[in-house]
């Protein structure tokens, strides 16, 4: 069962006004992508948003998510849905673009700076608490979850065209 949070505070809310354009973003931009890629990238990244959560903010306790270090019903949003959505747009223009060569790098460098700004406006609204953490090592941490998406993206349009053309 999920937890529900200790307070309905601004960093609740912060979280349902977010959701709102990631989830109508994807309503209106999800027919790039087959559905089966579509799928193993949403999948890529609340995984990998669950895991570095996990590792960096509770193993570690280099930073508060929400109100504890408990997982509640927010975290899951969160985890669940917006991590994957950014991602999800971040594959959509990559792929809608046909990025190739230094512009990739080039993207994953401008997409890191979105994602430490969209933090930094979290953390404004006490999503993100920090306690030995900084913004830095999010941009580091954010180029490395990016640079891997990009090659998992790749690898799986190898295999869905694979698959596909059996």
């Amino acid at each position: 069962m999920l937890l529900l949070p200790i307070h309905f505070d601004e960093n609740e809310w912060f979280v349902l006004i977010a959701l709102l354009p990631l989830i109508l973003g994807f309503i209106v931009f999800r027919k790039v992508l087959p559905s089966g890629i579509t799928v193993a990238v949403l999948l890529y990244f609340a995984s990998i948003g669950k895991w570095m959560d996990y590792v960096i903010g509770i193993k570690f306790q280099q930073y508060l998510a929400l109100d504890t270090f408990k997982q509640d019903l927010f975290d899951w949003l969160c985890l669940g849905i917006a991590y994957p959505l950014f991602g999800y747009f971040f594959v959509y223009i990559l792929v809608r673009q046909e990025l190739k060569g230094i512009f990739v790098s080039f993207y994953i460098l401008v997409w890191s700076v979105i994602l430490v700004f969209s933090e930094w406006v979290a953390s404004l609204f006490n999503v993100f608490v920090y306690m030995g953490w900084n913004l830095m090592y999010s941009f580091v941490v954010y180029l490395l979850v990016l640079t891997l998406g990009f090659f998992y993206l790749k690898v799986i349009q190898r295999c869905y065209c694979f698959f596909i053309q059996k």
